[in-house]
C-alpha cells in the first residue's frame, strides 16, 4: 500500500542551510544497529521504544522511522535546545500518517498527542508539533507556564507526506505544510525552555487503555531540524520529496514469529474484526473489515481492505474509510459491500454503520475507480438517519438484498430483548429508504437466539434464500446460526424452521469461539464463504504478538434437499499445494505412521478412514513429546482437537482448556467413510468433515526444533487414503504452476468442451492460455464428466487431485 504524493506548484520545503541558519539539533530518523536515534549536532543517542525491531523505511530525505501505532516512540536528552527563554526558532519536520491517534477511548477531546518537541504539561514548560485525533495539527507551547497553541486550519492527510515548518519570531508563530501557510498568530511572546526530554511519536506523559498506549503516532516520521533562528522565504526552496511514503508493515516485522498466519486473510498488523462484504473488481478479490491501526485492541474502527488474486494470497491496501464526518466520528463500523443497477449505479458501494457520540446511522459510499482503493461518501448525510423507534439503542451492521424489482437493507438489532433485524425498502422514485421499524426476522428465545443480532446477512442459494447472524448473549455465548426459507411480499423472511442451527460444528461454537459474522459472496457459481476466528487471547497476549485475529480460509457454501448447511473448502485453495505431496492408500494401520516430508505450519491433509470404533486422525507440531491431534472416535461419533499437551498461548481457560470437542450431527455408521481435510496456518487449524460440516480453531503453539506430522490409529483401521502437502503461497504465481506431472487422468476437448474421466475426486481443473495466464477453474466432483468452456484455440489444462496433477495441451475450435 503507498500513498499518492500530490505535488503542487508551491511543491513542499526543505530548508537550506546558509550560515545565517544555526542549527541547535537534527534527526535523520534513521536507526543505527543498536537501534538508537543520532541528535547529530551533539551526537546523543536517544533509544527508540518499542516492541519490535525499529523500521527504517525509503523516507522524503533518506530514510524514516516507521511507528507502529501503539510501542513505537523516541525520548531522550537531546541537549538545552536553545536559550531558556526561546523567542526565535524554525522547526522542519516530515510527516505521513496512516491514521490519526486513539488519544482517548469512546469520547470527544481536544488533547493531542506530541509528534516532535519538548512539551512537559507537568513541567509545564517546552514547545511541541501536535496532532489530535480528528487530523488537526498545531504547534503548542509553554509561555509563562501557559499554554498556548497556534491550530492549522487544514487537516493533515495521510498516506502523503506532509513537509511541516514552524518558524517563530517577533512574538509570533506561523506554521507551513509543504509551502503553503495554514496558520499565524501573534500569540507567542517566548517559550519557556529549561533542559526536557526530547519526545517524538509520543508525549511525555503516558495514556493506556489496558498495555496499550494510545497517545502515540502511526505513520512515517523523517528529517527533523531545529534552528534557532527565524528562516525567511529567501532561506526556503522548494522540492519534493525522494520517495512515495510506503505505510505497509515491514514483512521484517513478524519474520521469525511461529504463529502469523500465512495465507489467512489479515491486514499487516493490529487489530482486525468482522470482514465485510466481498467483492470482486479489476481482476481482484476485495475484501473490507474492521480495522484498528492504530495497535491490537478495539477502539475508533476504520474499514481496512485487502485484495488477493486467489483468496489466499492476501495483499493490504489503503483504508477504504476512515472516521471524519460527524455521524462516524466515533467510528466506522460494520456493514456490507453492494452492487446493484439502480440503488449504486452498478458499482460496488459500501453500506456501514457510522457511529457519534449518541447515536448510530446507516452511511454510504462509492469508490473512485475499479481498483477499489479511493473511496469517498455517496451523500452528504447518511441514508437512515438514525434507529426506528421502539427498538434497543443497539442499531447496526446494514446488509443489502434485492428480490425481484425491490430493494432492501436489514439492519441488526434487538426488540423486546431479543435478537432481530429491521427491514427498510427503498423507493426508486425518491431514492429515499423507509425507516417504520419493520422487522425482517425476530427470534423466539433470549436462551436460543440471543438478546442482539450482529452482522445479518440474506443470500439466495438455490431455491432457498439463507440467513445468518452472529448473536450475542445465547446460552452458549457468541456463535454465527444460520436459518433457511423464503422472502415474503413485503420483503419480511418467513423461516423453515424458527430454530436456528449452528455455522459452525456444535459444542466448537460457543463462547465466540470459531468462525462469527461470515461474510458471503456469490462468484463464478460459487458461493464464497469467509468470517472473523477470533484470538481470544488477553490484551497482554496481542499487545506481544502486535497482531489480534483473522479470517478463516474461505469456504464453498451449498443447501442439501433438506436446506442445511455444507460445507467445503474453497476448490482454488489446491493451488497452495507444494510439488505433489505425499499419498498412503488402500492400507490398514495400528498405531502411528509418519506422513514422510509433510512437515512444519503450512500443511494440507486429507484423510479418508473407515469407521470402526477406534480412533483415528492426524498428529501435527510433532517433536515427540507433544503434538496437536486432531482425531474422529468411531465408537462416540466425535471429532476431538487436543492441544492441551501444546507450550502455548493460552487462549480458551476455563472453557476448553485445549481440548475441543464435537458429536457430528449426523452418525457416520461402521463401515461408511469419515473424510477429515486439514489445513493448518501456523496458529489457525480449518477442519473440513465430509465436506459437509467445518470448525476453525487458533491454537498458539511456540516454536519447536520437530514439527512432524504423522497419521494415527489406536486399533487396526482400514485406510482409504492419506493425502498431505506442505502448503507455498508463492505457488500463487502468475503463469502455470510448474507441475511435476502425473497422467493420471485423461483430459482432451471436443469443439469447445473439455471431457475428462478416471478423476479420484474431488478435483480441480485449470484452464490457462498460452501466456499462461488462469483464465477458467472447475470443481469436480464426479470421476468423469464434461465441460461446456466456449473457448478457442491452444490452451493449457490441468487436472489435480489427492492423487497429483495431470497437465495437457488442448486445441479448442
Amino acid at each position: 500500500m503507498t500513498g499518492k504524493i500530490l505535488i503542487t506548484a508551491i511543491s513542499t520545503l526543505i530548508i537550506s542551510f546558509t550560515a545565517n541558519a544555526g542549527i541547535v539539533a537534527s534527526f535523520d530518523m534513521e536507526a543505527d544497529a543498536d537501534g538508537a536515534l543520532t541528535e547529530n549536532v551533539s551526537g546523543k543517542k536517544l533509544d527508540i521504544i518499542g516492541n519490535f525491531t525499529p523500521e527504517n523505511i525509503p523516507g522524503a530525505v533518506g530514510n524514516a522511522l516507521r511507528f507502529d501505532g501503539y510501542t513505537t516512540y523516541v525520548h531522550g536528552d537531546a541537549g538545552s535546545l536553545g536559550d531558556e527563554q526561546i523567542t526565535t526558532m524554525t522547526i522542519s519536520m516530515w510527516v505521513a500518517p496512516e491514521t490519526y491517534p486513539v488519544v482517548a477511548i469512546d469520547t470527544e477531546t481536544d488533547e493531542k498527542i506530541t509528534l516532535a518537541g519538548t512539551l512537559n504539561e507537568t513541567d509545564r514548560n517546552g514547545w511541541a508539533i501536535c496532532l489530535g485525533y480528528k487530523g488537526n495539527y498545531s504547534f503548542d507551547f509553554y509561555s509563562g507556564g501557559v499554554i498556548g497553541s497556534v491550530e492549522a486550519t487544514d487537516l493533515l492527510p495521510c498516506y502523503e507526506w506532509s513537509h511541516i515548518v514552524v518558524v517563530v519570531a517577533n512574538k509570533r508563530a506561523t506554521i507551513y505544510r509543504n509551502g503553503r501557510k495554514v496558520s499565524s498568530a501573534k500569540k507567542c511572546n517566548y517559550i519557556d525552555n529549561t533542559p526536557a526530554v526530547f519526545c517524538i511519536g509520543k508525549s511525555t506523559a503516558d495514556i493506556k487503555t489496558g498495555p496499550f498506549n494510545i497517545n502515540t503516532f502511526n505513520g512515517l516520521i523523517d528529517d527533523i531540524t531545529i534552528y534557532d533562528t527565524d528562516l525567511s522565504q529567501d532561506q526556503l526552496m522548494q522540492q519534493p520529496p525522494e520517495h512515495e511514503p510506503n505505510l505497509t508493515v515491514a514483512e521484517s516485522r513478524f519474520a521469525d514469529d511461529p504463529m502469523r498466519p500465512a495465507f489467512h486473510g489479515m491486514p499487516g498488523a493490529n487489530w482486525t474484526n468482522e470482514c465485510h462484504g466481498m467483492t470482486y473488481s479489476d481482476g481482484r478479490f476485495h475484501l473490507f473489515f474492521q480495522k484498528n491501526a492504530n495497535g491490537p485492541f478495539m477502539t475508533r474502527l476504520h474499514w481496512g481492505h485487502i485484495s488477493s488474486e486467489n483468496l489466499f494470497d492476501w495483499q493490504e491496501e489503503k483504508i477504504a474509510i476512515a472516521p471524519g464526518e460527524s455521524y462516524d466520528i466515533k467510528g466506522c463500523w460494520s456493514g456490507c459491500v453492494a452492487t446493484d443497477p439502480i440503488v449504486t449505479g452498478g458499482k460496488p458501494n459500501i453500506i456501514y454503520t457510522g457511529v457519534d457520540y449518541v447515536k448510530a446511522s446507516i452511511v454510504q459510499a462509492e469508490p473512485l475507480d475499479e481498483s477499489l482503493i479511493g473511496w469517498q461518501q455517496r451523500f452528504t448525510y447518511p441514508i437512515i438517519a438514525n434507529k426506528p423507534g421502539g427498538l434497543s439503542d443497539d442499531f447496526r451492521d446494514p446488509y443489502f438484498f434485492r428480490n425481484g424489482d425491490d430493494a432492501y437493507i436489514i439492519v441488526g438489532t434487538s426488540k423486546d430483548g431479543i435478537g432481530a433485524t429491521t427491514l427498510h425498502k427503498y423507493n426508486p422514485k425518491s431514492g429515499i429508504w423507509s425507516n417504520r421499524g419493520d422487522i425482517f426476522f425476530q427470534g423466539s428465545s433470549k436462551n436460543v437466539d440471543g438478546t442482539f443480532w450482529e452482522m445479518p446477512n440474506v443470500t439466495h442459494i438455490g431455491d432457498k434464500w439463507l440467513f445468518t447472524a452472529t448473536p450475542q448473549n445465547t446460552a452458549y455465548g457468541v456463535a454465527a446460526l444460520y436459518w433457511t426459507g423464503g422472502i415474503n411480499a413485503d420483503g419480511s423472511f418467513k423461516p423453515d424452521n424458527t430454530a436456528p442451527s449452528n455455522i459452525e460444528l456444535p459444542g466448537m461454537a460457543r463462547d465466540g469461539y470459531g468462525l462469527l459474522s461470515p461474510t458471503i459472496y456469490q462468484h463464478d457459481g460459487k458461493t464464497i464463504a469467509l468470517g472473523i476466528v477470533p484470538d481470544k487471547l488477553s490484551g497482554y497476549s496481542n499487545h506481544q504478538l502486535g497482531y489480534a485475529h483473522t479470517f478463516s480460509l474461505p469456504r464453498e457454501w451449498t443447501l442439501d434437499s433438506d436446506g442445511l448447511l455444507c460445507q467445503k473448502p474453497y476448490s482454488g485453495l489446491t493451488a497452495m499445494r507444494s510439488g505433489n505431496g505425499t499419498s498412503i492408500t488402500d492400507c490398514d494401520i495400528n498405531g502411528t505412521q509418519t506422513i514422510a516430508g509433510i512437515e512444519g505450519r503450512t500443511i494440507e491433509l486429507i484423510g479418508e478412514f473407515t469407521v470402526n470404533d477406534s480412533e483415528c486422525g492426524f498428529k501435527l507440531l510433532d517433536d515427540g513429546l507433544s503434538s496437536l491431534k486432531i482425531r474422529y472416535k468411531g465408537s462416540t461419533n466425535e471429532l476431538i482437537v487436543d492441544c492441551s499437551g501444546l507450550n502455548r498461548m493460552i487462549n480458551d481457560a476455563g472453557i476448553f482448556d485445549g481440548i475441543y470437542r464435537s458429536n457430528l450431527p449426523v452418525t457416520i455408521a461402521k463401515g461408511e467413510t469419515i473424510k477429515l481435510h486439514i489445513f493448518f496456518d501456523h496458529s489457525i487449524l480449518d477442519i473440513f468433515i465430509n465436506d459437509r460440516w467445518a470448525t476453525s480453531i487458533r491454537v498458539f503453539a511456540y516454536g519447536k526444533t520437530s514439527e512432524q506430522t504423522s497419521v494415527f490409529t489406536t486399533g487396526s483401521t482400514h485406510i482409504k487414503s492419506v493425502c498431505g502437502w506442505n502448503l507455498d503461497v508463492a505457488n500463487s504465481s502468475a503463469g502455470i504452476p510448474d507441475f511435476t506431472i502425473r497422467q493420471d487422468a485423461s483430459i482432451y476437448a471436443n469443439g469447445t468442451t473439455l471431457h475428462y474421466s478416471d478423476v479420484h475426486t474431488p478435483g480441480i481443473i485449470h484452464i490457462y492460455n498460452m501466456s499462461g495466464t488462469k483464465i477458467r477453474e472447475y470443481s469436480i466432483n464426479e470421476q468423469s464428466g464434461v465441460i461446456s468452456t466456449g473457448l478457442m484455440g491452444f490452451h493449457i489444462v490441468t487436472l489435480t487431485s489427492a492423487y497429483g496433477t495431470t497437465t495437457e495441451k488442448v486445441i479448442f475450435r
